[in-house]
């Protein structure tokens, strides 16, 4: 037991490990480029912080765990939370809007199943400060390029409305049991429960018909839905929640992302603090969401001053998942240097690795002073495409792209040629563990 890891978490190592950190790290820099600020919370808060302000099925997820003191902690189960605890109390001074990214392991104590671990990575942003549609829209573009610079060209953001639910289920003014069992035919999708309910229920006749029609306001035309959904409002709320729809649809559309937008009126989906549109991230061979998000306007004001706030969170693993459309990863390997080198401790050939490093190379350099053949048969091992044997001070390149490698003897002017073609040789847009063959 001591060897193995529990249930639900796992090790990643070489070329995946390589893999998910360049995948953190580039859409780091994309929410950047956005205007988002870093943000780091703890990995554990106390108990009561997260699951007073989660739904009953996210506090029944929370992994906790007695402090010294006796204090109940929790692990972390997403990450809004945490940073709208920041935002409350300690940032809440700061001009408005504020944008924040982040990552970082979020853990759920869950039943497995593919693409769901007890411990998962998080990349996200929020939004705070700001109740416009134009924030909703950010958000939801952003995800949209997220999901393009992950490598997932093809997906859909599913996006509903939380308060047109909350308004019909006002209209329908039923009692605790009645509101439970309908909530959960919806959440379900279940059209047998809801046929169910509808039986079992007298309703006024329009209130039966907008809720009989819920589950059809969904999919790709836009207007369409919207005006259905319109004509079916029974009371301000629900009107609000297509008005809202309306004006963040329209922003998408300028910005070229409504295309890539289904509706779905019927979509529930929460963690216990959604207010308004919430949305999640589907692409094809992949039975799961990739991303979620949506608008929580009380939650930071349970911490401190009322903010509104927008965000999303995307799941690293899914994301990769998604981006293999759903096969297994390949057989792990260490991620393969461009280049091996033999020092001989030679000033010059450290200077000659330092340069390679500085344009970009990945140089391991060989620590047995291996020498020609030898060097040859371990920089194949490792994956390189070439080795430099510097020897007595007179530097061998060999490639070892060919069927048999070949040497060529260098002198210190061929230096800047070598680094050059070893550079378009790597060609940094193809997957980590590969190398193209030197020119």
């Amino acid at each position: 037991m001591g060897a193995q890891t529990p249930t639900g978490v796992a090790d990643y190592f070489w070329a995946e490990a390589y893999e998910r950190r360049r995948l953190e790290s580039l859409l780091l820099d994309l929410f950047r480029r956005w205007g988002y600020s870093d943000v780091v919370t703890p990995t554990f808060e106390y108990a009561e912080t997260l699951s007073e302000r989660g739904s009953r099925k996210l506090q029944s997820e929370l992994c906790r765990f007695l402090d010294r003191d006796g204090s109940m902690l929790a692990l972390r189960a997403d990450m809004t939370i945490p940073v709208a605890r920041l935002v409350g109390t300690r940032l809440h001074d700061a001009p408005l809007p504020q944008r924040y990214c982040y990552s970082g392991s979020v853990f759920r104590d869950v039943e497995l199943r593919a693409g769901q671990q007890r411990e998962f990575w998080q990349v996200g942003v929020e939004l705070m400060g700001s109740a416009a549609p134009e924030a909703d829209a950010e958000v939801l573009a952003l995800t949209a390029e997220a999901l393009r610079a992950a490598g997932i060209p093809h997906f859909r953001l599913v996006v509903g409305q939380m308060q047109f639910f909350e308004g019909l289920l006002q209209a329908l003014q039923l009692d605790h049991d009645a509101r439970a069992r309908l909530t959960a035919a919806i959440d379900r999708n279940s059209q047998p429960a809801l046929e169910a309910f509808l039986r079992e229920t007298r309703l006024p006749r329009r209130q039966q018909r907008a809720l009989a029609e819920l589950p059809c306001l969904g999919g790709e035309q836009i207007d369409e839905i919207l005006h259905r959904a319109e004509k079916l409002a029974l009371n301000k709320t629900m009107q609000a929640a297509v008005a809202n729809l309306y004006a963040i649809c329209e922003v998408l559309a300028a910005q070229g992302v409504l295309d890539s937008v289904t509706l779905d009126l019927s979509e529930i989906h929460n963690l216990g603090y959604y207010t308004g549109i919430t949305f999640e991230a589907l692409a094809p061979g992949v039975g799961f969401r990739i991303a979620s998000g949506g608008r929580y306007d009380n939650l930071v004001g349970t911490f401190g001053a009322a903010i509104p706030a927008v965000g999303v969170g995307l799941g690293l693993e899914r994301l990769l998942l998604a981006r293999r459309k759903g096969a297994a990863p390949p057989p792990p390997r260490p991620l393969a240097p461009d280049l091996i080198v033999s020092t001989s401790n030679r000033s010059d050939a450290f200077t000659f690795v330092a340069q390679a490093r500085s344009v970009g190379l990945v140089v391991a350099i060989d620590l047995e002073h291996r020498r020609g053949p030898a060097l040859c048969a371990y920089a194949e091992l490792m994956g390189a495409q070439a080795a430099i044997d510097w020897g007595d001070g007179r530097p061998t390149l060999w490639r070892l792209d060919a069927a048999q490698p070949t040497s060529f003897q260098l002198a210190l002017d061929d230096v800047p040629h070598v680094l050059a073609g070893l550079v378009e040789a790597r060609n940094i847009a193809t997957a980590p563990i590969q190398r193209e063959a030197m020119p």
